[in-house]
């Protein structure tokens, strides 16, 4: 049996899981900020938006070793097995590394498994790019695979910053739920969470040309 319609139906199923719960995490961002809404309201919104968030974080995970292994049964790529065995690998130990930094209740452990996962995406975002290069120079791949291989590289980057300016918005919200909403404290939560959107605009606008990449085929 062809494998290649399964591949494709679970690459698939990580891209819509992935931007379908993110547009969910976006939203419950923008409620949050409401202040014609009790401080128990804002927070319950917040909290479940941060519930979704685990899922695009497990998605994007997998979507690397998933696009690889894709390509390679479409024939698009030749890669040696070890190579692929090393990225399922690499994804299972961060998989494990992200749900053991959302279930515990450790404070400084669940910090600790934020910062390497924030970690892991920069390196993620070094390496994707090196494959896109390699792939071009080397002529290893379709000119377009490559580039779909950038936009992924700049996916994981521009996570990156959106988890470094998400931090003051989270402070900025925390004062909120700890001391009540005021008019000074909502602001300042408005003003911190404003430049995240941005990021995850970019983030959606880098999926579409990602995604476009892979149907369309360019060249």
């Amino acid at each position: 049996m062809d494998a290649y319609p399964f591949l494709l139906l679970g690459h698939l199923l990580l891209l819509v899981f992935w931007l379908g719960t993110d547009i969910g995490v976006f939203l419950a961002a923008r409620i949050s900020e409401r202040d014609d809404l009790g401080v128990e309201a804002r927070v319950t919104v917040l909290g479940l938006g941060m519930v979704l968030d685990r899922l695009p974080r497990s998605c994007l995970v997998l979507i690397i070793p998933s696009g690889f292994l894709l390509a390679q049964n479409s024939g698009l790529l030749a890669l040696e097995p070890v190579w692929h065995v090393a990225m399922w690998l690499l994804a299972a130990a961060w998989l494990a590394l992200l749900w053991t930094g959302f279930l515990t209740k450790d404070q400084a452990l669940q910090g600790r498994c934020m910062l390497a996962n924030l970690v892991l995406n920069g390196l993620m975002a070094l390496a994707a790019g090196l494959g896109s290069w390699w792939m071009w120079a080397a002529e290893q791949a379709p000119a377009w695979l490559a580039l779909k291989l950038s936009a992924v590289a700049a996916i994981f980057a521009a996570g990156v910053w959106l988890d470094v300016q998400f931090r003051p918005a989270v402070a900025a919200f925390g004062e909120i739920a700890t001391g009540g909403a005021t008019s000074e404290l909502n602001d300042r939560y408005r003003k911190a969470i404003a430049p995240v959107y941005l990021s995850v605009l970019t983030i959606y606008a880098l999926v579409l040309v990602a995604s476009g990449l892979g149907v369309f085929k360019p060249g």
